[in-house]
Parts: C-alpha cells; structure tokens; sequence
C-alpha cells in the first residue's frame, strides 16, 4: 500500500513528457485535418454557385476556416518548441535554459517540459517582444 502511494504522489518525468507531448499534439493535428473544411464553400453547400449565399453563410464559412488556421498555427508553433527541447536533450542540455545557462527549475519543468528559458529568461523575452 506504501507504494501505491508513493507511485502516485511521484511526479511524472518532465524529459519523459516530451515524447507524451509530441505525440499528443500530432493526435490533435490529425483531428483539426480531419475535422476541418477541405473543399471552396460550394462543397459546403447545396448551391450551384457561391453569389446567391448570403454574406452571413460565407462569413462563418471564412470563419471557421480561420479558426483552424490559427489552431494549426499554434499547433505547429508548440510542435517547434517540443522538437526544440527533445533536441536539447539529446544534446544533454534539457533542462539548462538556452540563454542563460543556468538550470530551469524543475516546477517550470513539470508545468511546461518543453521549456528552453528558465522563467527570468522567459519573462525578459517577453518584455522584449511587448516592446
């Protein structure tokens, strides 16, 4: 019973998280293909012809179109940033931030694994682009 508990209150491992992370963001991306629009707006619809539609159809249409643009966007940009850490620990530099070189705290880690920066340096980037 002593290591049930133990197994449950030990936190998972963050570099072995990358792969879970990886993988899991594939699974949505293949969602978001398959569940998206694939075809021009007549495809979606019983009209010969997209004129007649009033604005308001083709609006959701562009819409949702844009939606899973930006899901994809997104998608893609923390699919950069796994391959980027998986990277690193290949190079047995996980979890020591890129700028700084000090060790990322391992709260950080936990909470987001695919962290290059350690929090400071994180902050300091986004100061920098607000700017």
């Amino acid at each position: 019973m002593a290591k049930r508990k133990a197994e449950k209150t030990r936190k998972p491992d963050p570099a072995a998280r990358l792969q879970e992370k990886s993988e899991e963001l594939e699974r949505v991306r293949e969602f978001i293909d398959e569940t998206s629009f694939g075809a021009d707006e007549r495809s979606l619809s019983t009209d010969l012809s997209i004129v007649d539609q009033h604005p308001a159809d083709s609006a959701d249409v562009l819409f949702q179109r844009e939606l899973q643009l930006t899901a994809l966007e997104i998608i893609d940009e923390e699919s950069a940033q796994v391959q980027k850490a998986l990277e690193r620990k290949a190079q047995g530099l996980y979890g020591i931030c890129e700028e700084c070189g000090e060790p990322i705290a391992p709260e950080r880690l936990e909470a987001r694994p695919n962290a290059t920066l350690c929090i400071e340096c994180q902050r300091k980037r986004e100061e920098r682009r607000a700017a």
